[in-house]
């Protein structure tokens, strides 16, 4: 009898602390399972070759397109996000200085030692610039960039670097030749004359798409978009055509970034490659002398406190997809968005007499005169939107119209003007097959732009989080900058689909 009551006893017990049980080896798991995560993502990190500790020089978080809310679902996904704000490879949210007040920006503190190290070579340097914090909205984001520390006079001479300060290959042209001559002085090391210049340098920190590894998460989250597939096209151009096929060592990576991030087509030019790009606000020009070397003048007066600009895409020599898969960042307006599209392309094989055929006829020798119709020149063979503000693009724009990129700003009125006449002579046969083709891309991704607008403020927040134990998740990072990215590319397909389908075209008496 007393054996079946402690028994009955035994199995009461055991019911009662079943669940404790249960629930007690649920959290272990699952913390073995998180610590497990948390312990392959720390391996991927210490596997790659940048360093995850990239707070230290800048980020690659663009923030052109954040903005949006997980409550906001009945805004227009056309509508611009509140912040607007291109970012350079040379910017960064330096946190440590808004956290720490004793944090020093090391580019920013050994700003001098450079100018003396370039004085004492025969550089010049204007002493009303330095490199400091440019203004931003938000206090919180210290945006590096070369500053004016008082008011400068348009025509003033910024800086001139000699050709004998000038770090480049015998031949112009060779590209492989011109990294051979940086990777030879980050060998010298301090025997180098440049010594002084290469350690201030801060490419090995940059994120941009060519350090992205393969098969990342990055890489998928451009969704298909320009420069899918061809992110890593610098990287493969080097192994493959300087490298002979063999991997690169970690000082030609660096010599690579240094070529592919600061190199202008004379090599590395000291001083005047810490400009930041902007093509809508650029306020210098620049000026060869005959002995080689080249000087920063300004074009407009640049009052104390303001960036002082150059352009990486001047004429549109470079797309904003070009720029974010070189330099890793989202460029501020002006943009000039690039891809191919088969919709189009289909549709001009199929019917000789496309508009797309017939309005680009015999362009190209007559691109001097862009107000006639007849003489239109496309600004190149694939489909553009050149957008200026969130409200205003131009549809495959001109040759003559691309060509006011990174040469001298314009109001937006004198845009509107421009972009006027030229819709004015666009053929609307054309722009319907243009709106055709951006409302098929629109539709095919995976995701639309308010969705991406929440997407992006939940990774960010994650990124915070593990930021704030002290960890930099530099893989979701590159994600978050790839969302980005793609966010803007998208927005502006849907402002060419608005003004395709709201402006004012060419109805021409053959196509009724």
């Amino acid at each position: 009898m007393a054996t079946r009551i402690h028994r009955r006893l035994l199995i009461t017990l055991a019911l009662l602390l079943l669940p404790h049980l249960t629930l007690s080896w649920f959290w272990s798991r699952s913390s073995d399972e998180a610590a497990t995560t948390d312990t392959k993502e720390e391996e991927e990190a210490k596997a790659a070759s940048v360093p995850v500790a990239v707070d230290e020089t800048n980020e690659q978080i663009t923030d052109q397109p954040s903005g949006g809310s997980d409550d906001d679902d009945d805004g227009d996904e056309g509508d611009p996000p509140d912040d607007v704000s291109g970012r350079n490879y040379r910017d960064g949210r330096h946190r440590e200085a808004e956290e720490d007040p004793e944090y020093v920006d090391k580019y920013v503190a050994e700003y001098p030692s450079l100018v003396s190290w370039f004085r004492s070579h025969g550089g010049t340097v204007d002493d009303r610039v330095k490199i400091g914090y440019m203004p931003h909205p938000d206090p919180s984001v210290k945006i590096r960039g070369m500053i004016a520390t008082a008011d400068i006079p348009a025509g003033t001479q910024i800086c001139h670097t000699p050709q004998s300060l000038m770090i480049s290959g015998p031949d112009r042209e060779d590209a492989c030749g011109q990294v051979a001559a940086i990777v030879a002085e980050i060998e010298l090391a301090d025997k180098s004359r440049w010594f002084d210049y290469i350690k201030f340098d801060d490419s090995m920190g940059s994120r941009i798409p060519s350090v992205w590894q393969k098969g990342a998460r990055a890489n998928d989250e451009l969704q298909g978009l320009p420069p899918a597939g061809e992110t890593r096209r610098h990287m493969d151009w080097y192994q493959n055509a300087c490298r002979g096929g063999e991997e690169p060592t970690d000082v030609q990576r660096h010599g690579l970034l240094m070529f592919l991030t600061r190199a202008s087509d004379r090599g590395l030019i000291p001083i005047y490659d810490l400009l930041n790009h902007h093509n809508g606000l650029i306020n210098t020009r620049l000026a060869a002398d005959n002995e080689g070397g080249l000087a920063v003048i300004t074009t407009v007066d640049v009052k104390k406190g303001r960036p002082i600009y150059n352009t990486y895409a001047r004429s549109g020599w470079e797309s904003s997809v070009d720029v974010f898969n070189t330099y890793g960042f989202v460029e501020d307006f002006p943009q000039l968005w690039r891809w191919n599209d088969n919709v189009v392309a289909e549709a001009a094989r199929r019917d000789a007499d496309h508009a797309n055929n017939r309005y680009g006829q015999a362009g190209a020798e007559l691109a001097s005169s862009a107000a006639d119709r007849m003489a239109y020149a496309p600004n190149s063979n694939q489909h553009e939107i050149l957008v200026i503000t969130p409200k205003l693009a131009a549809i495959s724009p001109t040759q003559a119209l691309v060509s006011i990129l990174g040469n001298g700003q314009r109001t937006i009125e004198e845009w509107e003007a421009e972009i006027g006449r030229h819709h004015a002579n666009l053929r609307q046969t054309f722009v319907n097959e243009f709106a055709s083709a951006l409302r098929v891309i629109l539709d095919e991704l995976p995701t639309t732009i308010q969705e991406d607008m929440r997407l992006i403020k939940s990774e960010k927040a994650k990124l915070e989080k593990v930021r704030k134990i002290g960890r930099n998740d530099m893989y979701k990072a590159d994600a978050v900058t790839a969302m980005e990215y793609r966010l803007a590319f998208k927005m502006a397909l849907r402002l060419g689909l608005d003004v395709a389908e709201k402006g004012h075209f060419l109805v021409d008496s053959e196509e009724l």
